[in-house]
């Protein structure tokens, strides 16, 4: 397998984990006597499909049929394969995966927008790498200064896009411009783009070596008590990546549950069809409220709503026993609230009335 060379010197020195050299050899077997398992306790007490073939080769068919560019046509899709994607559990282990893998300890720096998704920082820091924030401006806090990142010259660089906790999306531009000025590589974390009516960064893959896509099966596919994500990139990424990741992490269970929701998704579009409605219809309501400074136009199932009385709204949220996202540390008087269904939602919006009153 071609590694990456971008990976830490130690991981050249390293082999496969011995649970999984056989799976990437080429051997075949009709029987196999190696993994030292129970074999009269029925299809769990083997270990898990490590390469998810044709699992990948399904989910990789639905996410170029997801919100492609104008200019898309099956003639020039993304020359994209199963080699292009690794199964990881959650996001979660994906963020930490590529620190692992691609940045040393004590030397490297890694670049986070602010505000944006704590973890990214959170599992840099447990790293011990130097994490340096790039503050997004602009009335949607969507933009960026790419010349301030070349000067950081991070290893890795995270987007959130759309971002969390702003929901707002950065324009494709300057994605491409990270991509083609830096030298590290840029992670575009798209937990949420599934709620967003733009393109996938992914349709762009193939024309960055520097470009990770994280994805997540979590939020708009319902799965989060599955715990599977997906890291998206050129094959020598993939490639060394199997040399850090624990062996099996995604379950036979989690994969089968992946599949069934891939095979049958039109249950799962018609819930986003509903989010994204029951969003526009918040967001509209928010607006219009005297105790709300500003409603963030919202590419996601949250919005980021600015309060003009931030103790007392969230008082009387607390009061009424509904729970939000405290932003405030990050962004002045901040919450971020998910769309729930229409009886939740009216709940919410009766509080923020409520609090507005004099």
């Amino acid at each position: 397998m071609r590694l990456h060379p971008k990976a830490r010197p130690i991981i050249s020195k390293l082999s496969l984990p011995t649970p999984i050299q056989k799976y990437f050899s080429n051997c075949e077997w009709d029987i196999d006597l190696s993994n030292n398992t129970n074999p009269y306790l029925g299809d769990l007490s083997d270990y898990p499909d490590i390469k998810q073939y044709q699992l990948k080769k399904l989910y990789l068919k639905t996410l170029l049929f997801l919100t492609p560019p104008p200019s898309f046509t099956e003639n020039n899709k993304p020359p994209l394969t199963p080699n292009n994607i690794l199964f990881t559990a959650g996001s979660m282990e994906a963020i930490d995966l590529l620190l692992r893998t691609f940045s040393e300890p004590n030397t490297d720096a890694i670049c986070v927008t602010s505000p944006t998704f704590s973890a990214y920082e959170h599992w840099s820091l447990i790293h011990n790498l130097r994490v340096k924030k790039l503050p997004l401006y602009g009335d949607n806090l969507n933009q960026l200064s790419v010349d301030k990142v070349m000067r950081m010259n991070p290893k890795i660089t995270f987007i959130c896009d759309p971002n969390n906790p702003t929901g707002t999306k950065i324009k494709p531009e300057l994605i491409q411009k990270l991509c083609d000025s830096l030298e590290g590589f840029v992670v575009i974390d798209e937990a949420y783009i599934e709620f967003s009516d733009h393109s996938s960064s992914i349709f762009n893959l193939h024309h960055h070596e520097n470009l990770i896509i994280l994805r997540t099966l979590s939020k708009a596919w319902g799965l989060a008590g599955v715990r599977c994500g997906a890291i998206i990139a050129d094959a020598s990424i993939i490639n060394v990546l199997r040399y850090v990741q624990l062996p099996f992490t995604v379950s036979s269970p989690s994969q089968v549950s992946v599949k069934k929701q891939l095979l049958n998704p039109e249950s799962t579009f018609a819930s986003w069809r509903r989010i994204k409605k029951n969003r526009d219809d918040l967001i509209e309501s928010l607006s219009k409220v005297k105790g709300v400074t500003k409603v963030f136009k919202s590419e996601t199932n949250f919005i980021m709503v600015i309060l003009n009385n931030f103790q007392k709204t969230m008082g009387l949220l607390q009061e009424h026993k509904i729970q939000v996202l405290d932003c405030s540390k990050n962004y002045p008087s901040a919450i971020r609230v998910s769309i729930g269904n229409e009886e939740q939602n009216k709940k919410f919006l009766d509080v923020i009335h409520f609090a507005s009153k004099d």
